[in-house]
């Protein structure tokens, strides 16, 4: 074979596996299962102020972070506390956390977890028994803005807006173990439905779902269905559905695959 076609077969041989392998990334960075969502129903949350996390506490009952901006304690502290209400909006009790608590809330069957902020600006993550509402343990951890928190069965898993990545903590050796990047570049809401775990993109505004151990982006809802670009948005799971709360917003909304 003259040398002139057997330079230009290898050539068409590298350019043609060079393509395939930019589809290949094209499959892996940009998934093509799209799903859509639609709201069937609605939550009222009569705690004041922003809600800064939430997570069922049980079946029937709801537990809000809610911070209160305009509102100072009479040590000069802003004004955080956990507001326990029942499915139909009627508050059942509400706890002082001033000065500790700041954002995220996740429940994982005897615990409540939410992070606040150190002297230093690094963040503290807090162990609280959720009968007693009493602190019980409190941790370090390496992000200094974390806004979500959900509970997987095993792991905590924290979202951290500054540095993009989501952080998992485990209870048992008591500290960071993993952390993922997901798409996007500002994590913020996160939940766990017992096979996928979801989290919402304060930057692009959209919802995905990260599959497997490794949390690797598999699905995107459209965006017709979710879009909240340049707004924080709590997400949450039931064990049936999910539920999200834009940023401003004292309502959850449930929303479903339709």
């Amino acid at each position: 074979m003259p040398l002139a076609i057997t330079f230009l077969l290898f050539f068409l041989l590298i350019g043609s596996a060079g393509e395939a392998a930019a589809q290949d990334r094209r499959d892996i960075s940009i998934p093509g299962t799209v799903l859509s969502f639609a709201p069937v129903d609605t939550l009222v949350l009569p705690t004041e102020g922003r809600v800064a996390g939430l997570t069922w506490l049980g079946a029937d009952t709801l537990v809000i972070l809610a911070d209160m901006p305009d509102t100072l304690t009479e040590s000069g502290e802003r004004e955080v506390k956990l507001v326990f209400q029942d499915s139909t909006g009627t508050i059942i009790k509400e706890e002082d956390f001033s000065g500790v608590l700041d954002r995220g809330l996740a429940w994982d069957g005897e615990f409540l977890w939410s992070c606040g902020d150190a002297d230093d600006g690094s963040s503290i993550l807090y162990k609280i028994k959720a009968d007693t509402v009493r602190v019980e343990e409190a941790f370090n951890t390496p992000g200094h803005r974390p806004s979500g928190i959900c509970w997987d069965g095993r792991f905590l898993w924290i979202t951290d807006r500054d540095s993009g990545r989501i952080d998992r903590f485990d209870p048992e050796v008591k500290e960071i173990t993993r952390s993922v990047v997901p798409p996007g570049f500002s994590p913020f809401g996160l939940a766990w439905d017992g096979l996928h775990m979801w989290v919402t993109d304060s930057g692009t505004g959209r919802l995905y779902r990260l599959a497997g151990s490794r949390r690797h982006w598999n699905a995107t809802a459209d965006a017709e269905s979710f879009m909240f670009r340049g707004r924080d948005v709590l997400l949450l799971h039931d064990g049936r559905s999910f539920w999200i709360v834009p940023d401003g917003q004292n309502s959850a909304i449930q929303i479903r695959f339709e």
